[in-house]
C-alpha cells in the first residue's frame, strides 16, 4: 500500500482541520455515525487529527528571545529593534500570521494609504495636463473619471518597476532560479544541499525575504481596498420604511425593515471587477498560507513573475487612458508577450509543475510529517490552478482588445468597462497629436 493509500483524501483531513479549528475541540468527531471516526481506518479518526503544521518547524525567534540573547547594555537600543528587523534571519517577521508581523502589516497598509492619498493627485494632475496637451479641453471635461483612474495606474507602475527591479536583484543568484543545473532549479524551493540545514529550519527566512513578504502582503492588501473603493459605492439609510397602499378610500402605512446599507457600483467600477477581487483574494490567502508553511522561495517566485507582468499592462492602461494610439498599440503588444511569458508559461509550466511534482520532496528528503502535506496540498494546488485559469480569462480579454484595435482601430480596454471605455467622437481628435 502506497503512503497516499495510508491518509483519508486530503480534502476529508482539511474539512475535518476546519471544523476542529472552528469548535475548538476534536471531540465531534465521536458523535459521527457509521464508523467515520472508528479507528484505524475511520476517515474522521483521531488518527488522522493534523495538528497546526508548523510544530514540526523550528521555531522562529521573538523579539524578547534576541532581547535575552543580546548585549545588556543594548538589549533595548533602537539598535537592537533594527538589528532584529533587518539582519536577523528566521524571525516571527517571517511568519504573516504572527501577531508582530501582523502588526507591521498594519503600518505598512496605512503607510501606503497615506502615500496614495499624497501622490495620486500629483500624478492625476499630470495625466489631466498630459490628456489637455494631447486632445483638447474638450476631452478633460469628459473623462474626469479616466483621469482619477490615472493617477492609481501611474503609482502602480512605479511601485512594480521598483519592486520588480529588486526582486531580479535579491534573487539573482538565488539557487532555485537556475532552472538548467542540475543540482538546483526548482527542487531547491523544498530542500536544499543540505538536507540537514531543511530539517532544521525549513527554510532559513533570510531579512530580505521576510520584509520582501510583508511589502508584498501590505500592497496586496491595499490594493483590494483601493479596488473595493474605486469600485463600489456604499450608502448608509434607514432601516425602517415607510410604505403607502389604499383600499377601500383608506391610506394604509405600514412600516417595514431594510437594510441600512446599500452598495452599489461606482462610476470608476473596473469592468472586471469580480476578477479581479477574486484574484486579490486568493492571491492574499496563498500569501498568508505560504508564509505560516514558510514556502517563502515558491511564493516569491509568483511574486516576481507577477510583478513583471504588470509593468507592461499598467504602461498600456496609461497609454489607453490619454488615447495615445501609437504607444497604445506598442505597450500592449509588450503586455501580451510578456504576459503570456511569465504568466502562461513560467508560472503554469515551471513554477505550478515544481509544486506538483517536488513539493514532496518535503516529506521524502526534509521528514516532515505527511499527514500535513497531504492535508494541505489539494488547498494550495486548488487556489494556484485557480490563479492560472485567472490570467488564462485575462488573456482571452487581451485577445479580444487586441482583435478591436486591429478591426476598428480602436483600443477599447475590457478591463475597465465590459463594454469597452467611453468614447468621444472621432471629431473630437481631429488634429490632435496620436503619440
Amino acid at each position: 500500500m502506497s503512503t497516499e493509500d495510508a491518509y483519508p483524501p486530503g480534502v476529508v483531513m482539511f474539512l475535518g482541520k476546519v471544523i476542529d479549528v472552528t469548535t475548538g475541540v476534536t471531540t465531534w468527531r465521536k458523535f459521527l455515525p457509521f464508523g467515520m471516526a472508528d479507528p484505524p481506518g475511520g476517515w474522521f479518526s483521531e488518527n488522522y487529527i493534523v495538528g497546526d503544521g508548523v510544530s514540526t518547524l523550528a521555531p522562529l525567534v521573538t523579539f524578547d528571545e534576541y532581547v535575552r540573547s543580546a548585549p545588556e547594555e543594548s538589549s533595548l537600543s533602537l539598535r537592537t529593534l533594527c538589528d532584529f528587523a533587518f539582519q536577523t534571519p528566521s524571525t516571527v517577521l517571517g511568519d504573516l500570521t504572527s501577531y508582530p508581523s501582523m502588526g507591521v502589516l498594519l503600518v505598512l497598509v496605512l503607510l501606503l494609504r497615506l502615500v496614495k492619498s499624497r501622490l495620486l493627485p500629483i500624478f492625476s494632475g499630470i495625466g489631466r495636463r498630459a490628456g489637455r496637451a494631447t486632445h483638447g479641453v474638450e476631452w478633460e471635461k469628459k473623462n474626469e473619471e479616466r483621469i482619477m483612474k490615472f493617477g492609481e495606474y501611474v503609482f502602480r507602475l512605479i511601485f512594480h518597476s521598483l519592486i520588480s527591479a529588486y526582486g531580479v536583484w535579491y534573487f539573482r543568484n538565488k539557487p532555485w532560479w537556475d532552472l538548467w543545473n542540475e543540482d538546483a532549479g526548482t527542487k531547491l524551493l523544498f530542500i536544499d544541499h543540505d538536507s540537514t540545514i531543511i530539517r532544521e529550519a525549513r527554510h532559513p527566512i533570510e531579512p530580505g525575504m521576510a520584509w520582501y513578504y510583508l511589502i508584498q502582503s501590505a500592497y496586496n492588501l491595499e490594493a483590494m481596498i483601493s479596488l473595493m473603493t474605486l469600485s463600489l459605492v456604499m450608502t448608509f439609510q434607514s432601516p425602517l420604511r415607510t410604505t403607502s397602499s389604499g383600499k377601500n378610500g383608506k391610506v394604509l402605512r405600514t412600516m417595514q425593515l431594510q437594510s441600512p446599507l446599500v452598495v452599489g457600483w461606482s462610476p470608476t467600477v473596473r469592468g472586471d471587477f469580480r476578477e479581479m477581487f477574486v484574484h486579490h483574494l486568493i492571491t492574499n490567502l496563498l500569501i498568508g498560507g505560504s508564509s505560516y508553511f514558510r514556502f517563502t522561495r515558491i511564493g516569491s517566485m509568483v511574486f516576481l513573475v507577477h510583478d513583471i507582468s504588470d509593468v507592461p499592462v499598467d504602461m498600456s492602461k496609461l497609454a489607453n487612458f490619454l488615447k495615445w494610439k501609437k504607444t497604445t498599440i506598442v505597450c500592449f503588444v509588450t503586455m501580451v508577450l510578456v504576459w503570456l511569458a511569465t504568466r502562461l508559461i513560467v508560472l503554469p509550466f515551471v513554477i505550478y509543475r515544481s509544486a506538483l511534482t517536488e513539493s514532496y520532496l518535503m516529506v521524502s528528503a526534509n521528514g516532515m510529517d505527511p499527514i500535513y502535506w497531504y492535508c494541505y496540498r489539494p488547498v494550495f494546488y486548488t487556489l494556484f490552478a485557480l490563479i492560472i485559469l485567472l490570467h488564462l480569462v485575462w488573456f482571452f480579454m487581451f485577445i479580444r482588445m487586441g482583435l478591436l484595435l486591429i478591426t476598428r482601430g480602436e483600443a477599447h480596454d475590457l478591463s475597465e468597462h465590459k463594454k469597452g471605455e467611453k468614447q468621444l467622437p472621432e471629431q473630437a481628435f481631429k488634429g490632435k497629436k496620436t503619440n
